[in-house]
């Protein structure tokens, strides 16, 4: 397979070229072992972009829905969830050990697919994004996160590119770690 990263992608919002940037940075030059390398138990690269993909793919999928059926989907979220999508969205803290949903958890594609998958996956979150927004403005709570509550499409955007962010550095540890023989 050639490198998917070697197809343009155009992608309109700010947060998600970032995000795209991210992880064809953390990615590049991935050996087929740099990208199943990792400790005992613990996600591999692969899994990781593939996580990523399943997550712009599903929320896409849900902001799809929403213009298809002409209403947001999404629920306005507590306090106690608004404070917590605040240090996550906006100062782009993760807390560690929170378990990935069920349906973001990776199925085991190899390291370029899982880099195709993503790819496509974010391009489709852009564009259901731009075609959200039009229809139900940036302060409409249009879908849910799992955890968080509701979120705008503004605040989708900007949780993909922190939780990317996330993801990219701990790739890039994975690869320093393997580069060190650690």
């Amino acid at each position: 397979m050639t490198d998917p990263r070697t197809a343009p992608a155009s992608i309109a919002d700010a947060h998600l070229r970032r995000a795209l940037h991210a992880i064809d940075t953390a990615t590049a030059g991935l050996s087929p072992e740099g990208w199943n390398a990792a400790p005992a138990g613990r996600w591999h690269s692969a899994h990781i972009i593939e996580h990523l993909g399943k997550t712009y793919a599903s929320t896409a999928y849900i902001l799809d829905k929403c213009v298809v059926d002409g209403a947001p989907k999404g629920r306005t979220p507590s306090w106690r969830q608004r404070a917590i999508a605040y240090g996550v969205v906006r100062i782009g803290y993760f807390p560690t050990g929170i378990k990935a949903p069920a349906m973001t958890i990776p199925e085991g594609l190899p390291g370029l697919e899982a880099l195709l998958y993503a790819r496509q996956a974010l391009l489709a979150l852009d564009g259901a994004a731009t075609q959200c927004e039009a229809r139900f403005g940036s302060d409409a709570w249009v879908a849910n996160h799992p955890i968080l509550g509701g979120f705008t499409v503004p605040q989708w955007r900007q949780f993909h590119w922190r939780h990317t962010r996330h993801h990219a550095k701990q790739i890039v540890a994975l690869r320093r770690r393997l580069e060190s023989g650690v």
